[in-house]
């Protein structure tokens, strides 16, 4: 009976892990669909590419990165003859990436950035 209660401990434990990194990615660019791109643009600069799909669809390309550093955190340690020592987690860099291609519903060139919405990521 121990050992069961131990195996579900640790299955849970490791049914929680997620990479922060890949929850931001999906996101960031997943974010936008019913917005504007003027939104877009807005948040990350102009974009690498701008292609026309079909006569009502233009589709913008933007690649952008974040990097965040982590850790840090206080943990400590008991040395009966000191005292508490307190230590402190590595500091790491992490980068989250978001390449993708934003279809826009524009049935003209004329139509202004404002009233292009953004219908799908890929």
């Amino acid at each position: 009976m121990k050992r069961l209660v131990i195996a579900i401990g640790m299955a849970a434990g490791v049914a929680g892990c997620v990479s922060v990194t890949q929850q931001t990615v999906v996101a960031t660019c997943s974010d936008y669909v019913g917005r504007p791109i003027s939104e877009r643009i807005a948040a990350d600069g102009p974009p690498k590419a701008v292609h026309r799909i079909s006569p009502t669809r233009l589709g913008y390309v933007f690649e952008t990165s974040e990097t965040r550093f982590v850790g840090g955190h206080p943990y400590y340690s008991v040395n009966y003859l000191v005292g508490v020592d307190v230590h402190r987690t590595p500091v790491y860099p992490v980068t989250t990436t978001c390449r993708g291609t934003f279809i826009v519903h524009a049935p003209s060139d004329a139509v202004p950035l404002s009233q292009r919405v953004i219908v799908d990521v890929y």
